[in-house]
Order: C-alpha cells, then structure tokens, then sequence
C-alpha cells in the first residue's frame, strides 16, 4: 500500500505512508500496533537531555523545563554496532534473554541506565556468534536520538 490509514475505534489515529507509520508514529497506540516497541520511563531535561534511569541521555527534543515522558525505541534503534569511541548515548547491557529467531534474535537486555525494564535489541545471529554472546554477556549499547519517539 501506498497510504495506510490506522484507525482506532472509529477514529483515525494515523494517515501516512507505511514508512512514516512505522518510524514516526503520531500516538502510542500507532507505534505499539505497527511493530515490536521498547517503552521507557524517563524525563526530558533543558539542553536536549533525557534522563532514563540511572542514564543521562542526548535526545534530539529541548524542553523550557523538566517533564516525565514515555521513550518509545524499535528494537532496531538500539544499536551495538557500530559504536566507536566518544560516542554518545552509549550504555553497557547484560543479556536476560536470547529468542531465537533464525538469521537474528530478540534479545533481552538489562541496565541500570534504562531503568527497571528490559529492552529488546534485534543481533543477527552471525553478530551473536562473532562476539560469543550469550545470557549474561554483557555487551555495549547505543540510543539514536533521532530515532526516540516521546509521549
């Protein structure tokens, strides 16, 4: 399709193309319904900061004071590759849980820098491999500011 239409109840929640749906979804509901979706509690700062955790975060949306939001991230977007040295929004995971899903897996990771709750990383299954992941691994990550959505 070229235009999809989300609906809700009757209502239209969203009118876009399958690509604007998917990376910028107008409600939690759009974003929740069009795929896998990590939900973080956190708080937008003065000077483009998000506070996630025990994690300090560059965010890509400025705000005149502080206010609780909901960071909504595709598994996609949080990357472990590539991370070079000095980049920013890294933090290190522990791996809870590895599901396979054949060439790459949903995986479970924990860190104190994004709170309480686990977040899903997409690794390729060749990745995995490479680096000898495994449940407890610990491994670094990286938020894309560009692609936090906020609620």
């Amino acid at each position: 399709a070229d235009v999809i239409v989300i609906l809700r109840d009757g209502v239209i929640e969203q009118v876009g193309t399958p690509m604007q749906v998917y990376r910028d979804p107008a409600t939690p509901f759009v974003a929740d319904f069009v795929g896998k979706i990590n939900v973080l509690s956190g708080q937008l700062h003065p000077g483009r900061q998000l506070h996630i955790g025990q994690g300090r975060f560059a965010c890509e949306v400025d705000t005149d004071s502080a206010r609780d939001v909901k960071v909504y991230l595709r598994p996609e977007d949080v990357l472990a590759r590539p991370i070079a040295p000095g980049d920013s929004n890294v933090f290190h995971g522990d791996i809870d849980k590895i599901e396979f899903l054949g060439s790459y897996c949903h995986v479970s990771v924990r860190a104190a820098e994004i709170g309480p709750l686990p977040v899903t990383v997409y690794l390729s299954l060749n990745f995995l491999a490479e680096q000898g992941l495994e449940v407890g691994s610990r491994l670094p990550l990286r938020l894309l500011p560009e692609r936090m959505r906020f609620f």
